[in-house]
Protein backbone atom coordinates (compact mmCIF):
# COMPACT_ATOMS: atom_id res chain seq x y z
CA UNK A 1 0.00 0.00 0.00
CA UNK A 2 1.38 3.66 -0.15
CA UNK A 3 1.99 5.35 3.10
CA UNK A 4 2.35 8.99 3.61
CA UNK A 5 5.92 9.71 5.38
CA UNK A 6 7.60 12.35 6.83
CA UNK A 7 10.83 12.76 4.68
CA UNK A 8 14.80 14.34 5.40
CA UNK A 9 16.56 14.70 1.75
CA UNK A 10 20.28 13.59 2.18
CA UNK A 11 23.32 13.57 -0.47
CA UNK A 12 23.52 12.19 -3.71
CA UNK A 13 19.70 11.69 -4.68
CA UNK A 14 19.25 9.88 -1.15
CA UNK A 15 16.33 10.14 0.85
CA UNK A 16 15.88 9.16 4.83
CA UNK A 17 12.38 7.90 5.70
CA UNK A 18 11.79 9.43 9.12
CA UNK A 19 8.69 7.64 9.94
CA UNK A 20 5.53 6.12 8.00
CA UNK A 21 2.63 7.68 9.50
CA UNK A 22 -0.78 6.26 7.89
CA UNK A 23 -1.78 3.99 5.00
CA UNK A 24 -3.85 5.32 2.11
CA UNK A 25 -4.69 2.45 -0.27
CA UNK A 26 -3.31 -0.47 -1.25
CA UNK A 27 -2.04 -0.14 -4.59
CA UNK A 28 -0.07 -2.71 -7.17
CA UNK A 29 2.83 -1.80 -9.47
CA UNK A 30 4.21 -3.23 -12.72
CA UNK A 31 6.35 -6.52 -12.22
CA UNK A 32 8.24 -9.09 -15.03
CA UNK A 33 5.75 -12.00 -15.24
CA UNK A 34 5.66 -14.72 -17.66
CA UNK A 35 2.89 -15.86 -18.59
CA UNK A 36 1.01 -17.87 -21.34
CA UNK A 37 -0.79 -15.75 -24.37
CA UNK A 38 -3.45 -18.23 -25.56
CA UNK A 39 -3.84 -18.50 -29.49
CA UNK A 40 -7.59 -18.38 -28.19
CA UNK A 41 -8.10 -14.68 -30.83
CA UNK A 42 -10.79 -13.78 -32.74
CA UNK A 43 -12.00 -16.76 -35.37
CA UNK A 44 -10.95 -19.38 -33.38
CA UNK A 45 -13.71 -22.22 -33.82
CA UNK A 46 -15.51 -23.91 -31.24
CA UNK A 47 -13.27 -26.92 -31.71
CA UNK A 48 -10.17 -25.30 -30.79
CA UNK A 49 -12.11 -23.81 -28.07
CA UNK A 50 -12.94 -26.77 -26.05
CA UNK A 51 -9.87 -28.51 -24.67
CA UNK A 52 -6.94 -27.47 -26.79
CA UNK A 53 -3.71 -27.34 -26.13
CA UNK A 54 -2.89 -24.45 -23.97
CA UNK A 55 0.55 -22.48 -25.92
CA UNK A 56 4.29 -22.40 -24.07
CA UNK A 57 4.29 -19.83 -22.14
CA UNK A 58 6.31 -16.94 -23.74
CA UNK A 59 8.50 -14.07 -21.53
CA UNK A 60 6.42 -10.93 -21.30
CA UNK A 61 5.53 -7.79 -19.03
CA UNK A 62 2.35 -5.96 -18.97
CA UNK A 63 2.78 -2.50 -20.88
CA UNK A 64 2.93 0.41 -18.15
CA UNK A 65 1.29 3.80 -17.98
CA UNK A 66 -1.26 5.41 -20.27
CA UNK A 67 -0.18 3.38 -23.12
CA UNK A 68 -1.07 0.27 -20.95
CA UNK A 69 -1.57 -0.60 -17.41
CA UNK A 70 -1.40 2.32 -14.72
CA UNK A 71 1.53 1.24 -13.06
CA UNK A 72 -0.62 0.87 -9.64
CA UNK A 73 -2.62 -1.56 -10.46
CA UNK A 74 -0.14 -3.91 -12.46
CA UNK A 75 0.60 -5.90 -9.36
CA UNK A 76 -3.05 -6.29 -8.34
CA UNK A 77 -3.36 -7.57 -11.81
CA UNK A 78 -0.73 -10.13 -11.89
CA UNK A 79 -1.80 -11.59 -8.64
CA UNK A 80 -5.24 -11.78 -9.63
CA UNK A 81 -4.20 -13.67 -12.60
CA UNK A 82 -1.99 -15.67 -10.71
CA UNK A 83 -4.41 -17.02 -8.28
CA UNK A 84 -6.33 -18.76 -10.86
CA UNK A 85 -4.62 -21.99 -11.65
CA UNK A 86 -6.47 -21.88 -15.43
CA UNK A 87 -3.61 -21.07 -17.87
CA UNK A 88 -6.15 -19.19 -20.16
CA UNK A 89 -6.61 -16.43 -17.17
CA UNK A 90 -3.64 -13.86 -17.28
CA UNK A 91 -2.84 -10.84 -16.53
CA UNK A 92 -3.00 -9.03 -19.92
CA UNK A 93 -6.25 -11.03 -20.09
CA UNK A 94 -7.66 -9.05 -17.13
CA UNK A 95 -6.20 -5.68 -17.80
CA UNK A 96 -7.87 -5.58 -21.41
CA UNK A 97 -11.13 -6.45 -19.30
CA UNK A 98 -10.57 -3.55 -16.78
CA UNK A 99 -9.36 -1.11 -19.67
CA UNK A 100 -13.18 -2.26 -21.41
CA UNK A 101 -14.90 -2.41 -18.06
CA UNK A 102 -14.24 0.98 -16.44
CA UNK A 103 -10.77 2.46 -18.65
CA UNK A 104 -9.32 2.12 -15.43
CA UNK A 105 -11.54 4.17 -13.53
CA UNK A 106 -12.49 3.02 -9.93
CA UNK A 107 -15.18 5.15 -9.26
CA UNK A 108 -16.76 4.46 -12.61
CA UNK A 109 -20.13 3.31 -13.18
CA UNK A 110 -22.28 2.41 -15.69
CA UNK A 111 -25.95 4.34 -16.73
CA UNK A 112 -29.11 2.85 -15.71
CA UNK A 113 -31.49 2.54 -18.60
CA UNK A 114 -33.41 5.58 -17.91
CA UNK A 115 -30.70 7.39 -17.07
CA UNK A 116 -29.57 10.75 -18.64
CA UNK A 117 -26.09 10.28 -20.47
CA UNK A 118 -23.53 13.49 -18.55
CA UNK A 119 -19.82 12.71 -20.27
CA UNK A 120 -18.64 13.60 -17.13
CA UNK A 121 -17.23 12.44 -13.54
CA UNK A 122 -17.89 9.08 -12.18
CA UNK A 123 -21.78 8.84 -13.23
CA UNK A 124 -21.10 7.87 -17.10
CA UNK A 125 -20.79 5.49 -19.61
CA UNK A 126 -16.92 3.83 -18.38
CA UNK A 127 -15.69 3.12 -21.76
CA UNK A 128 -13.53 5.92 -23.34
CA UNK A 129 -14.14 8.22 -25.81
CA UNK A 130 -11.96 6.02 -28.01
CA UNK A 131 -14.02 3.08 -26.93
CA UNK A 132 -17.21 4.86 -27.71
CA UNK A 133 -15.92 5.43 -30.82
CA UNK A 134 -15.07 1.99 -31.74
CA UNK A 135 -18.03 0.60 -30.68
CA UNK A 136 -20.18 3.15 -33.32
CA UNK A 137 -20.78 5.71 -30.75
CA UNK A 138 -22.90 3.05 -28.44
CA UNK A 139 -25.60 3.28 -30.68
CA UNK A 140 -23.96 2.29 -33.88
CA UNK A 141 -24.12 -1.28 -34.69
CA UNK A 142 -20.76 -3.45 -33.56
CA UNK A 143 -19.06 -5.51 -36.01
CA UNK A 144 -20.27 -8.64 -37.20
CA UNK A 145 -16.80 -10.38 -37.74
CA UNK A 146 -14.09 -11.79 -35.45
CA UNK A 147 -15.10 -14.44 -32.85
CA UNK A 148 -16.31 -17.71 -32.77
CA UNK A 149 -19.94 -16.59 -32.36
CA UNK A 150 -20.28 -16.53 -35.91
CA UNK A 151 -19.72 -20.27 -36.40
CA UNK A 152 -22.79 -22.21 -36.41
CA UNK A 153 -23.68 -23.53 -32.78
CA UNK A 154 -23.19 -26.61 -31.90
CA UNK A 155 -25.27 -29.14 -29.56
CA UNK A 156 -25.90 -27.11 -26.53
CA UNK A 157 -25.10 -28.36 -23.09
CA UNK A 158 -28.32 -27.54 -21.32
CA UNK A 159 -31.47 -28.57 -22.20
CA UNK A 160 -32.77 -25.13 -22.13
CA UNK A 161 -30.69 -23.24 -24.08
CA UNK A 162 -31.72 -22.42 -27.86
CA UNK A 163 -28.33 -21.79 -29.48
CA UNK A 164 -28.60 -18.80 -31.74
CA UNK A 165 -31.71 -17.81 -30.28
CA UNK A 166 -31.79 -13.96 -29.16
CA UNK A 167 -32.92 -12.35 -25.36
CA UNK A 168 -35.83 -9.86 -25.90
CA UNK A 169 -34.29 -6.44 -25.84
CA UNK A 170 -35.72 -6.05 -22.07
CA UNK A 171 -32.64 -8.09 -21.07
CA UNK A 172 -30.21 -5.26 -21.93
CA UNK A 173 -32.34 -2.43 -20.97
CA UNK A 174 -33.13 -4.19 -17.45
CA UNK A 175 -29.20 -4.92 -17.01
CA UNK A 176 -28.72 -2.92 -13.49
CA UNK A 177 -25.82 -0.44 -12.69
CA UNK A 178 -22.47 -1.81 -11.92
CA UNK A 179 -19.84 0.26 -10.38
CA UNK A 180 -15.86 0.31 -9.68
CA UNK A 181 -12.73 -0.70 -11.67
CA UNK A 182 -14.26 -4.09 -12.49
CA UNK A 183 -18.03 -2.78 -13.12
CA UNK A 184 -19.26 -5.45 -10.17
CA UNK A 185 -23.52 -4.90 -9.58
CA UNK A 186 -24.14 -4.53 -6.13
CA UNK A 187 -25.87 -8.14 -6.29
CA UNK A 188 -22.69 -10.00 -7.95
CA UNK A 189 -20.07 -7.69 -5.02
CA UNK A 190 -22.44 -9.01 -2.14
CA UNK A 191 -21.81 -12.89 -3.32
CA UNK A 192 -17.84 -12.51 -4.74
CA UNK A 193 -16.80 -9.58 -3.58
CA UNK A 194 -13.50 -10.12 -1.61
CA UNK A 195 -11.06 -8.00 1.15
CA UNK A 196 -7.98 -8.38 -0.82
CA UNK A 197 -6.40 -6.08 1.26
CA UNK A 198 -7.57 -7.21 4.67
CA UNK A 199 -8.51 -4.06 5.61
CA UNK A 200 -11.61 -6.12 7.04
CA UNK A 201 -13.84 -4.23 4.44
CA UNK A 202 -15.33 -4.90 0.80
CA UNK A 203 -15.30 -2.30 -0.70
CA UNK A 204 -16.42 -2.22 -4.62
CA UNK A 205 -14.69 0.79 -5.07
CA UNK A 206 -11.45 -0.19 -4.18
CA UNK A 207 -9.13 -1.74 -6.88
CA UNK A 208 -7.39 -3.66 -4.34
CA UNK A 209 -10.40 -5.73 -2.97
CA UNK A 210 -12.57 -5.38 -6.60
CA UNK A 211 -9.41 -6.75 -8.98
CA UNK A 212 -8.58 -9.69 -6.39
CA UNK A 213 -12.75 -10.54 -7.11
CA UNK A 214 -12.93 -10.30 -10.92
CA UNK A 215 -9.54 -12.47 -11.04
CA UNK A 216 -11.77 -14.76 -9.08
CA UNK A 217 -14.51 -14.68 -10.83
CA UNK A 218 -13.20 -14.82 -13.72
CA UNK A 219 -11.51 -18.50 -13.10
CA UNK A 220 -14.85 -19.73 -11.53
CA UNK A 221 -16.37 -18.68 -14.99
CA UNK A 222 -13.48 -20.33 -17.13
CA UNK A 223 -13.83 -23.48 -15.13
CA UNK A 224 -17.88 -23.61 -16.37
CA UNK A 225 -17.66 -22.94 -20.03
CA UNK A 226 -14.94 -25.68 -19.92
CA UNK A 227 -17.46 -27.91 -18.97
CA UNK A 228 -19.60 -26.96 -21.43
CA UNK A 229 -17.74 -27.95 -25.01
CA UNK A 230 -20.93 -27.90 -27.28
CA UNK A 231 -21.24 -24.17 -26.38
CA UNK A 232 -20.80 -21.70 -28.78
CA UNK A 233 -17.76 -19.76 -28.17
CA UNK A 234 -14.14 -20.60 -26.67
CA UNK A 235 -13.95 -20.72 -22.97
CA UNK A 236 -12.27 -17.34 -22.94
CA UNK A 237 -14.66 -15.84 -24.87
CA UNK A 238 -17.55 -17.69 -22.84
CA UNK A 239 -15.96 -16.27 -19.35
CA UNK A 240 -15.94 -12.90 -20.68
CA UNK A 241 -19.79 -12.96 -21.67
CA UNK A 242 -20.59 -14.77 -18.47
CA UNK A 243 -18.80 -11.70 -16.76
CA UNK A 244 -20.87 -9.45 -18.50
CA UNK A 245 -24.03 -11.17 -18.61
CA UNK A 246 -24.00 -13.74 -16.11
CA UNK A 247 -23.63 -16.74 -16.76
CA UNK A 248 -27.48 -17.81 -16.69
CA UNK A 249 -27.71 -15.86 -19.92
CA UNK A 250 -25.07 -17.17 -21.54
CA UNK A 251 -27.00 -20.89 -21.03
CA UNK A 252 -30.00 -19.45 -22.23
CA UNK A 253 -27.90 -18.09 -25.41
CA UNK A 254 -26.03 -21.69 -25.93
CA UNK A 255 -23.25 -19.55 -25.52
CA UNK A 256 -21.98 -16.48 -26.68
CA UNK A 257 -24.42 -13.20 -28.05
CA UNK A 258 -24.40 -13.10 -31.99
CA UNK A 259 -23.66 -9.67 -32.85
CA UNK A 260 -27.22 -8.65 -34.56
CA UNK A 261 -29.20 -8.99 -31.68
CA UNK A 262 -30.35 -7.39 -28.39
CA UNK A 263 -26.81 -8.20 -26.64
CA UNK A 264 -24.99 -7.64 -29.61
CA UNK A 265 -22.83 -5.50 -27.26
CA UNK A 266 -21.97 -8.47 -25.38
CA UNK A 267 -20.73 -9.70 -28.72
CA UNK A 268 -18.31 -6.30 -28.70
CA UNK A 269 -17.51 -6.29 -25.23
CA UNK A 270 -16.00 -9.60 -25.79
CA UNK A 271 -14.91 -9.01 -29.70
CA UNK A 272 -12.67 -6.29 -27.75
CA UNK A 273 -11.46 -7.57 -25.44
CA UNK A 274 -9.66 -10.59 -27.36
CA UNK A 275 -8.52 -8.60 -29.48
CA UNK A 276 -6.77 -5.82 -27.19
CA UNK A 277 -5.19 -7.88 -24.55
CA UNK A 278 -2.08 -9.21 -26.60
CA UNK A 279 -1.08 -5.89 -26.81
CA UNK A 280 -1.59 -5.32 -22.96
CA UNK A 281 2.03 -6.84 -22.83
CA UNK A 282 5.67 -5.63 -23.68
CA UNK A 283 7.82 -8.16 -25.11
CA UNK A 284 11.15 -9.08 -23.11
CA UNK A 285 13.68 -10.29 -24.83
CA UNK A 286 12.79 -10.06 -28.58
CA UNK A 287 15.39 -8.28 -31.10
CA UNK A 288 14.06 -4.70 -29.43
CA UNK A 289 14.34 -6.02 -26.07
CA UNK A 290 11.43 -4.30 -24.40
CA UNK A 291 11.54 -1.63 -21.48
CA UNK A 292 10.05 -1.95 -17.80
CA UNK A 293 10.69 0.36 -14.86
CA UNK A 294 13.54 -0.19 -13.00
CA UNK A 295 12.11 -1.98 -9.17
CA UNK A 296 8.24 -2.48 -8.23
CA UNK A 297 7.72 0.20 -6.17
CA UNK A 298 6.07 3.96 -5.99
CA UNK A 299 8.41 7.13 -7.39
CA UNK A 300 9.44 9.25 -4.47
CA UNK A 301 11.94 12.04 -4.90
CA UNK A 302 11.27 13.44 -8.32
CA UNK A 303 13.84 14.90 -10.65
CA UNK A 304 15.16 18.60 -9.86
CA UNK A 305 14.25 18.41 -6.30
CA UNK A 306 15.64 21.53 -5.16
CA UNK A 307 17.85 21.05 -1.68
CA UNK A 308 20.86 22.05 -0.10
CA UNK A 309 21.79 18.28 0.77
CA UNK A 310 22.70 18.36 -2.81
CA UNK A 311 25.95 19.28 -3.85
CA UNK A 312 24.69 20.99 -7.68
CA UNK A 313 21.35 22.08 -5.26
CA UNK A 314 19.26 20.04 -7.22
CA UNK A 315 18.09 16.25 -7.21
CA UNK A 316 19.86 14.55 -10.37
CA UNK A 317 17.49 11.21 -10.35
CA UNK A 318 14.07 9.72 -9.13
CA UNK A 319 13.98 7.83 -5.86
CA UNK A 320 11.70 4.89 -5.66
CA UNK A 321 10.73 3.97 -2.22
CA UNK A 322 11.33 0.23 -1.77
CA UNK A 323 12.85 -2.05 1.10
CA UNK A 324 16.26 -3.56 1.16
CA UNK A 325 16.49 -6.73 -1.18
CA UNK A 326 13.70 -5.25 -3.84
CA UNK A 327 15.05 -6.63 -7.30
CA UNK A 328 16.32 -4.43 -9.79
CA UNK A 329 16.00 -4.87 -13.24
CA UNK A 330 17.64 -2.97 -16.32
CA UNK A 331 15.30 -0.79 -17.94
CA UNK A 332 16.01 -1.65 -21.61
CA UNK A 333 18.24 -3.48 -23.67
CA UNK A 334 22.19 -2.24 -23.56
CA UNK A 335 25.29 -2.91 -22.17
CA UNK A 336 26.73 -2.44 -18.84
CA UNK A 337 29.45 -0.16 -18.41
CA UNK A 338 29.83 0.12 -14.40
CA UNK A 339 29.33 -2.48 -11.63
CA UNK A 340 30.50 -1.90 -7.93
CA UNK A 341 31.03 0.95 -5.92
CA UNK A 342 30.48 4.56 -6.59
CA UNK A 343 31.03 6.86 -4.10
CA UNK A 344 28.43 8.33 -2.98
CA UNK A 345 26.19 6.30 -4.61
CA UNK A 346 27.17 3.19 -3.11
CA UNK A 347 27.37 0.10 -4.95
CA UNK A 348 25.59 1.18 -8.49
CA UNK A 349 25.21 -0.01 -12.23
CA UNK A 350 25.49 2.09 -15.27
CA UNK A 351 23.83 0.50 -18.27
CA UNK A 352 24.78 2.25 -22.05
CA UNK A 353 21.95 1.94 -24.13
CA UNK A 354 21.41 1.26 -27.69
CA UNK A 355 20.34 5.09 -28.27
CA UNK A 356 23.76 6.14 -26.60
CA UNK A 357 21.94 7.03 -23.24
CA UNK A 358 22.78 5.60 -20.02
CA UNK A 359 20.93 4.38 -17.10
CA UNK A 360 22.31 4.18 -13.05
CA UNK A 361 21.10 2.84 -10.31
CA UNK A 362 21.96 3.30 -7.23
CA UNK A 363 22.34 2.07 -3.33
CA UNK A 364 22.28 -0.83 -4.27
CA UNK A 365 22.54 -3.92 -1.50
CA UNK A 366 24.22 -6.24 -3.74
CA UNK A 367 25.52 -6.03 -7.63
CA UNK A 368 24.46 -8.97 -9.56
CA UNK A 369 25.52 -7.41 -13.00
CA UNK A 370 29.00 -7.38 -14.36
CA UNK A 371 30.82 -4.72 -16.90
CA UNK A 372 30.57 -5.77 -19.83
CA UNK A 373 27.14 -7.71 -20.00
CA UNK A 374 24.54 -7.65 -22.05
CA UNK A 375 20.93 -6.72 -21.04
CA UNK A 376 18.10 -6.76 -22.22
CA UNK A 377 14.80 -5.16 -19.94
CA UNK A 378 13.67 -6.62 -17.34
CA UNK A 379 16.96 -8.50 -16.69
CA UNK A 380 17.97 -8.92 -12.71
CA UNK A 381 21.31 -6.70 -12.65
CA UNK A 382 21.19 -6.42 -8.34
CA UNK A 383 19.28 -5.78 -5.39
CA UNK A 384 18.55 -2.62 -4.00
CA UNK A 385 19.96 -0.78 -0.47
CA UNK A 386 21.35 1.78 1.05
CA UNK A 387 24.66 1.78 0.46
CA UNK A 388 26.76 4.78 0.15
CA UNK A 389 25.61 8.23 1.08
CA UNK A 390 22.17 6.82 1.78
CA UNK A 391 20.06 6.98 5.10
CA UNK A 392 17.15 5.36 4.40
CA UNK A 393 16.59 1.88 1.62
CA UNK A 394 15.64 3.06 -1.53
CA UNK A 395 16.92 3.35 -5.20
CA UNK A 396 18.35 5.88 -6.87
CA UNK A 397 17.93 5.88 -10.48
CA UNK A 398 18.76 8.64 -13.42
CA UNK A 399 19.21 8.74 -17.14
CA UNK A 400 21.99 10.42 -18.14
CA UNK A 401 24.05 11.34 -22.00
CA UNK A 402 27.57 10.04 -20.19
CA UNK A 403 28.03 7.48 -17.86
CA UNK A 404 29.07 9.68 -15.30
CA UNK A 405 27.77 11.86 -12.67
CA UNK A 406 26.63 15.55 -14.01
CA UNK A 407 25.41 14.12 -17.22
CA UNK A 408 21.64 13.63 -15.77
CA UNK A 409 18.37 13.94 -18.41
CA UNK A 410 14.89 14.07 -16.81
CA UNK A 411 14.10 10.25 -16.40
CA UNK A 412 9.95 10.86 -16.82
CA UNK A 413 9.98 12.28 -20.53
CA UNK A 414 12.96 9.16 -21.40
CA UNK A 415 10.48 6.96 -19.65
CA UNK A 416 7.34 7.93 -21.39
CA UNK A 417 9.00 7.83 -24.58
CA UNK A 418 9.45 4.23 -23.96
CA UNK A 419 5.84 3.64 -22.94
CA UNK A 420 6.69 3.86 -19.28
CA UNK A 421 4.59 6.03 -16.15
CA UNK A 422 5.96 7.02 -13.49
Amino acid sequence: MILIATVEWGRAGSVKIARWLVPVIAVGVVTPLSIGIGTLLLGSDDSEAAGGDVPASVGTELKAGDVGVPVMYAKLIRDAADDCDDKLLTAPVLAAQLKRESNFNARARSLAADEPSDDGGSLTDPRSAEQRAEDGNAGGKPAEEGLSGDEPASASGSEDASPGGELPDVAQAERPVTRGIAQFTDADWAAEGVDGNNDGVKDVLDPADAIPAQGKKMCALLRTAKERPGYRGTPLELALAGYRLGWRTVEEYGGLPRASGADGETYDYVKAVMKSYPKMVVPVGGVSGGWTLPVDGPAGTPYHQRGSSWSTGLHTGVDFVVPTGTPVKAIGPGEVVTAGPGGDYGDQVVIRHEDGTFSQYAHLSEVKAVVGQSVQGGTLIGWSGETGNASGPHLHFEVRTGPAFGSDLSPVPYLRAKGLIL
